[in-house]
C-alpha cells in the first residue's frame, strides 16, 4: 500500500531541505502524539544509517519499530526504512526545485506486510486509504505552510 502527498513550498530548496533535516524537531512532532523514540548506534542523523527505536500505540496495540536512515540525497532528500511487527514502511521525502522561491515538496509511504496479522492490518489500512491520504496531505500542507511563514 502506497500513501504520498505533494505540495508546493513557498521558500527556497535550500530552506526546505534545512527543515526536513531537523530530525530534532520530527522526534519531538512524534513524542507529542505519544511515541516513544529512541535514536540507537552510533551514527547520528543526517549520515546514512542513524537509526532509531520507537514503540507506540494503534487502536490499543503497541507497536515497536526499528527505523533506519538508508539514503541521503544532498539537497533533494532522503529515505528511511522501518519494520516492525511483521511489517516493512519506506519513507521517502523528496525535493524539488520549482523556482528560486518555491520548492516542490513530496512524501511518501509505501506500507508492506510479513506476517499474517500485517497483512490483516494492512487490509484494513487499504479500505481506509483515501482518509489517510488526506491526514497525510493535511499535515503536509500544515509543515509547508510552517515552512513559507519562517520564510
Amino acid at each position: 500500500m502506497k500513501l504520498s502527498s505533494q505540495k508546493i513550498v513557498e521558500a527556497p530548496i535550500a530552506q526546505v531541505y534545512a527543515a526536513i533535516l531537523d530530525f530534532d524537531a520530527f522526534e519531538d512532532m512524534l513524542k507529542g502524539r505519544g511515541t516513544k523514540i529512541e535514536r540507537t548506534g552510533s551514527v547520528a542523523p543526517p549520515d546514512p544509517g542513524a537509526q532509531w527505536n520507537a514503540r507506540f500505540e494503534w487502536r490499543e496495540r503497541p507497536y515497536d519499530l526499528q527505523a533506519e536512515l538508508i539514503s541521503v540525497d544532498e539537497g533533494h532528500g532522503y529515505a528511511i526504512e522501518s519494520k516492525g511487527n511483521g511489517s516493512t514502511c519506506m519513507a521517502v521525502v523528496d525535493l524539488q526545485e520549482a523556482s528560486s522561491t518555491e520548492t516542490k515538496l513530496f512524501v511518501s509511504f509505501d506500507l508492506g506486510a510479513t506476517s499474517f496479522a500485517s497483512k490483516l492490518l494492512l487490509q484494513t489500512l487499504r479500505v481506509t486509504g483515501t482518509s489517510l491520504n488526506r491526514r497525510l496531505d493535511k499535515r503536509v500542507e500544515t509543515f509547508a505552510a510552517k515552512l513559507a511563514r519562517r520564510g
